[in-house]
């Protein structure tokens, strides 16, 4: 995670909070990041991330509302 992100997390208190974490991207998906994102708030309930091209896609807009529902959001 890029370290402003990292600052970001450490000063903010995310006990008890769901985090919903999503990227886009050129080609390379979360890596390390959802583990590492788990490790720096560890007293928040971290859930598997929603991760996209940056292009989008054709069904971008179906992915995003297939993953809000699966997680209750819609």
């Amino acid at each position: 995670m890029p370290m402003p992100v990292v600052t970001f997390l450490e000063s903010h208190d995310f006990a008890g909070k769901v985090v919903i974490p999503f990227s886009s991207h050129g080609g390379t998906i979360f890596g390390d990041s959802i583990s590492d994102l788990s490790k720096t708030i560890q007293d928040a309930h971290v859930t598997p991330g929603f991760e996209f091209h940056y292009s989008g896609g054709s069904r971008l807009e179906d992915n995003i509302n297939a993953f809000l529902e699966q997680n209750n959001l819609l």
